[in-house]
């Protein structure tokens, strides 16, 4: 466990860019990004990955990004920060050593609601530092399967009282 908190502090402290900016995202914002990224991905396919590892990109802003997990090899596909590609989903804890990976696809993932959104995508939390922080935070973070393709998109953002069912009625389509 030490070593994932050591390999995510180092990870963020080396993030520069958009991701560092003080802006904050907002949970529609995050939404938006995360269908426009599955619709690329969705059409990209493999090939589309290499986007999703650049630290400047259309799918870094504000203060979040969009990583890519793979369900079907059970790891993380692509991630702008250093040191997670690769990773498997079993070894990917957040700071107080809960394993959060398997949260990232569908069917291994506690969804709050089964509302109409959810089916679409759906909310989680955890806990995660903030980029260039050490202390985890609460993180609220949006999933959406990529149609045909073993993939799912995420981005988050930091926030202390929203839960995942306010977040899904506030971002309803």
């Amino acid at each position: 466990m030490r070593e994932t908190v050591l390999l995510i502090s180092t990870a963020l402290l080396l993030t520069s860019g958009a991701a560092l900016g003080q802006e904050k995202a907002t949970p529609q914002q995050v939404v938006q990004k995360v269908r426009q990224a599955a619709g690329y991905l969705s059409k990209q396919g493999e090939s589309g990955l290499a986007t999703f590892k650049q630290r400047r990109s259309d799918y870094v802003w504000a203060n979040t990004y969009v990583f890519v997990i793979d369900c079907e090899q059970k790891k993380v596909a692509a991630n702008p920060l250093f040191g997670f590609v690769g990773m498997p989903l079993s070894e990917l804890k957040d700071p107080t050593g809960k394993v959060i990976g398997p949260m990232f696809c569908p069917g291994n993932s506690t969804k709050s609601s089964t509302n109409s959104n959810s089916a679409r995508g759906y909310w989680i939390e955890y806990h995660w530092p903030k980029a260039g922080q050490k202390e985890p935070a609460r993180k609220l973070t949006y999933i959406e399967p990529v149609p045909n393709t073993p993939f799912t998109v995420g981005a988050g953002i930091y926030d202390e009282k929203l839960t995942t069912t306010d977040l899904e009625t506030a971002t309803e389509p």
